[in-house]
């Protein structure tokens, strides 16, 4: 990907307008402010630790619902430090929190609290594509005072040609994340039971090649503990 051109785009949440956009080389996509320490170091193992079963998620040859505890916690860790990365290095600046990645070079690459990882496999794309949107189904008893979410909320979705992962945080601590029906497959925390919503959804619009990373990323949701 390293001679690609990157479309970056920032665009109104309401309507989905373009306010700023720009097109650069792949292999200028960095973060330049990760020191030499944690990039040789637990980003690197990470990088390592991950290669071999990402390479097969990617190309679509294993299934993401098939692959052990083990596996899953190793792609979720990668998803959370790439996420990490690539949000600092987009042009949107609605970043997470630096105490959750302190918490991972502190931790050698462990996810932070309350942090969620999911995955889904889709049809292929684009080599790559990003996605940062804070849109939050929410199953909640009473009005919430703010329509926006909680203050350091975000979900990051990432796509690898058939491989879809996303990084999620909702900053409120009286609520848990909320599976879709059939798009999402936790990676991170393991759970013996996940809170899951139904939803009638309209069918895609395939000539939007951002359509199925954009229903993976708007459709995990959030529900309130006390919700009847």
């Amino acid at each position: 990907m390293k001679e690609d051109q990157l479309y970056l785009g920032v665009a109104q949440s309401a309507d989905d307008a373009v306010v700023e956009s720009r097109k650069q080389a792949a292999s200028n996509f960095v973060e330049g402010r990760v020191c030499e320490i944690c990039n040789n170091g637990w980003m690197n193992d990470l990088e390592t630790e991950a290669m071999e079963i990402l390479k097969l998620l990617i190309a679509g040859t294993v299934s993401i619902s098939c692959i052990s505890a083990v596996e899953r916690t190793i792609v979720a860790k990668w998803a959370t430090k790439t996420a990490y990365v690539i949000s600092y290095a987009a042009p949107l600046k609605k970043t997470p929190d630096p105490s959750q990645l302190r918490y991972m070079k502190d931790n050698r690459g462990a996810i932070p609290l309350r942090v969620g990882v999911f995955g889904c496999q889709s049809i292929a794309t684009a080599d790559f594509r990003q996605l940062q949107r804070n849109h939050w189904p929410h199953l909640t008893n009473t009005q919430p005072v703010s329509p926006s979410p909680p203050l350091g909320t975000y979900k990051i979705a990432l796509q690898f040609r058939h491989l879809m992962l996303l990084v999620a945080h909702w900053s409120g601590s009286d609520s848990e994340l909320m599976l879709a029906a059939g798009i999402h497959i936790p990676l991170w925390p393991v759970r013996p039971i996940n809170i899951v919503h139904h939803e009638q959804l309209e069918p895609l619009n395939m000539s939007d090649p951002m359509a199925p990373l954009d229903r993976f990323c708007s459709t995990l949701g959030v529900c309130d503990a006390n919700f009847s």
